[in-house]
C-alpha cells in the first residue's frame, strides 16, 4: 500500500492541470490503495485553477474521509459519476469507518448503509475485501448476522481532528509508560528475590556441608574411640594389654617340668 502512495506521489509533481485531476481520478479508483491524505496535501493539487482544484479537493476528501453515505447524500453535481472500482473501494472503505470503536456490525445496518442487494453480497465483500484484503481484523457471525470487529485499518485524519488523535495518543502513551513503570519493578523485584533465594541456598548449602563434616569427624572420633577400649579390657572381662606376660610366664609347661626334679 505504501509503494502505490508512493507512485503516485512521484506522479503528482510532475502533473499539472488536466492530467493531475485525471491522475486523482486513477488514484481513487487504483486496487489497494486507500490513503489519499498525502496526496491531498500535494502543492501541485492545491495550485490547481479554481474549478479544477475544487473538483479534486472534493474527490480526494470523499476518498480520504468520508462513506458512500456521503456521496449518495451530496448534492448534485458536487462530485463526479464514480465507476464501478471507485464506488466498490468507496464502500470498503465506509466498512471500516463503520467498524471504527465498536465490536459489532449487524448485517442489517450495512446492508443499509453500502446500499447492497443481498446479505450473499454483504459476506462476499467483507471475507473478500475487507477480511482477505488487510482492512478489518475479525469474523463473521451468520448465526446472529453480523461482523465480530477485532481491529480495522486506519484511514485519514481530517485536518481539525489531529489535536483530538494527539491527545488519545497521548493519553495511550501514558497508559503504556504506567504498565511499562509496573513491569519494570516487578523485574526489579524478581530480580531482588532471586538474589536473596540464591543467597539463602547458599547459606543453606554451607550449613549443610558443615553439618556433614561434623558428623563425618564424631563417627571417625567413635569408631577410633571403639577400638581402643576393644583392645584395652578390663579385669572384669579378662585380661589387660600389661598383664598378657604375665600371663604367659604363669602357664604351666613342658619347660617347667623339665627342670622339676622327683623325689624319691
Amino acid at each position: 500500500m505504501e509503494g502505490k502512495v508512493e507512485q503516485f506521489l512521484l506522479l503528482a509533481k510532475n502533473a499539472k492541470g488536466l492530467a493531475l485531476v485525471d491522475l486523482v481520478t486513477r488514484a481513487t479508483a487504483e486496487p489497494g490503495l486507500f490513503t489519499f491524505g498525502e496526496i491531498l496535501s500535494l502543492p501541485a493539487v492545491q495550485q490547481l485553477q479554481d474549478d479544477q482544484r475544487v473538483a479534486a479537493n472534493d474527490l480526494l476528501e470523499l476518498f480520504a474521509y468520508g462513506t458512500w453515505e456521503d456521496y449518495r447524500a451530496s448534492p448534485a453535481g458536487k462530485y463526479p459519476v464514480l465507476s464501478e472500482a471507485q464506488a466498490h473501494k468507496l464502500k470498503l472503505l465506509s466498512v471500516v469507518s463503520a467498524a471504527d470503536g465498536v465490536r459489532t456490525l449487524a448485517y442489517d445496518d450495512l446492508l443499509r448503509r453500502l446500499e447492497l442487494p443481498s446479505v450473499r453480497a454483504l459476506e462476499d465483500l467483507l471475507i473478500a475485501d475487507c477480511l482477505y484484503g488487510g482492512l478489518l481484523r475479525g469474523k463473521l457471525d451468520q448465526l446472529n448476522k453480523c461482523l465480530l470487529v477485532e481491529g480495522a485499518f486506519c484511514r485519514d485524519v481530517r485536518p481539525d481532528q489531529v489535536s483530538e488523535v494527539a491527545g488519545a495518543l497521548g493519553e495511550w502513551l501514558d497508559a503504556a509508560n504506567s504498565v511499562l513503570g509496573g513491569i519494570e519493578e516487578r523485574i526489579d523485584w524478581t530480580l531482588s528475590a532471586t538474589t536473596a533465594a540464591d543467597k539463602a541456598r547458599g547459606e543453606a548449602q554451607q550449613a549443610l556441608e558443615t553439618e556433614r563434616k561434623s558428623i563425618r569427624t564424631t563417627i571417625e572420633m567413635q569408631a577410633l574411640g571403639g577400638g581402643s577400649s576393644d583392645m584395652f579390657m578390663d579385669d572384669q572381662e579378662g585380661f589387660s594389654l600389661p598383664d598378657l606376660g604375665e600371663g604367659q610366664d604363669a602357664r604351666p609347661g613342658p619347660t617347667a617340668g623339665r627342670h622339676t626334679k622327683r623325689r624319691r
